[in-house]
């Protein structure tokens, strides 16, 4: 995880914007075996599981809609976070609420697995 280098990537499907980017894993101001270890614990417990959010390494700086507007969304872009050893997470930008709700939780991820 520590050697992993992550990349992001924004297209926009209206306006044929491109942002792309990458960071280093180690380049992050705190281990995640640190933060690991800090939620872990006697006092702690996660019978399902948990997910860690390290945050974000990229902060878009290219302006999109003008010269000195900076960076936004727009409706329809379509969000790449990725690396090699885990995969990809794509989502498509939209109104939370138009999207339809989330169900698929971690526990039926696990009833999933059990099945296969």
């Amino acid at each position: 995880m520590r050697n992993c280098q992550v990349s992001l990537r924004i297209e926009g499907e209206d306006d044929d914007f491109l942002l792309q980017g990458e960071s280093d894993m180690r380049e992050i101001s705190r281990d995640p075996l640190d933060l690991v270890s800090q939620t872990i614990g006697a006092h702690h417990q996660y019978p399902d599981g948990f997910m860690l959010f390290l945050g974000t390494m990229f902060s878009p700086i290219q302006d999109r809609d003008g010269k000195g507007q900076g960076f936004t969304h727009h409706m329809n872009d379509r969000v790449t976070i990725a690396t090699p050893a885990l995969g990809a997470l794509v989502n498509k930008v939209g109104r939370s609420d138009q999207l339809p709700p989330w169900t698929y939780g971690i526990r039926e991820l696990m009833r999933h697995l059990a099945r296969r």
